[in-house]
């Protein structure tokens, strides 16, 4: 009797007869009507646009959300992540944002065989929840865009730009937070393009 009672406490304070955590929560990025729009309908630069690679930095690169502490240090939240890899996700919004844009022409997915006059690579270096500020909750979001010349003549880089942005996230909702937050920061890098 003793041995069984014995048991049956070991059992639940190792967590067996416990309930599980819940499971993540997966959240995604969806592309958003531009904060500034153009005032008039920019001429385009190209006849067809590629994009091309889209990097996530670490330690932004992963599923998991990157917390950022007022201590300077970082966290990652099991609770909520990404649908998918970070650089995947944002493939849909940057999409939308250069077809919007005007400049670029007919764009195309990197996958496209078709051919393009310039290919758009873009760097994220970071995507985050920002708990810096104490009662604060802000989705963060930065990218720096190069917009490559291809075609017979060099490689080289025609345009440039970076730009960041950031929303709201107190209410938990999270996509609607980094969907603001990148196009914020992809319409601002879009806008300063030079």
């Amino acid at each position: 009797m003793c041995l069984a009672v014995v048991a049956a406490m070991l059992a639940v304070s190792a967590g067996c007869l416990s309930s599980a955590p819940p499971p993540a929560r997966s959240w995604t990025v969806e592309a958003s009507t531009p904060t500034a729009l153009p005032s008039a309908e920019p001429k385009p630069m190209f006849a067809a646009t590629r994009l091309g690679s889209v990097s996530v930095l670490a330690p932004y690169d992963q599923p998991m959300f990157t917390v950022r502490r007022a201590d300077g240090s970082v966290a990652f939240d099991p609770a909520n992540r990404f649908a998918a890899q970070p650089a995947a996700l944002l493939k849909g919004p940057l999409l939308s944002n250069l077809s919007a844009d005007g400049r670029f022409g007919r764009v195309m997915h990197q996958s496209s065989v078709a051919s393009a006059d310039a290919v758009v690579e873009v760097v994220v270096p970071e995507l985050s929840i920002d708990c810096r500020t104490s009662g604060e909750r802000k989705a963060r979001a930065a990218v720096m865009v190069n917009v490559v010349r291809t075609g017979r003549a060099a490689r080289d880089i025609a345009l440039s730009g970076s730009g960041s942005g950031e929303a709201d996230a107190a209410d938990g909702n999270y996509s609607a937070a980094f969907s603001a937050a990148v196009g914020t920061a992809v319409a601002n890098a879009l806008s300063g393009l030079r």
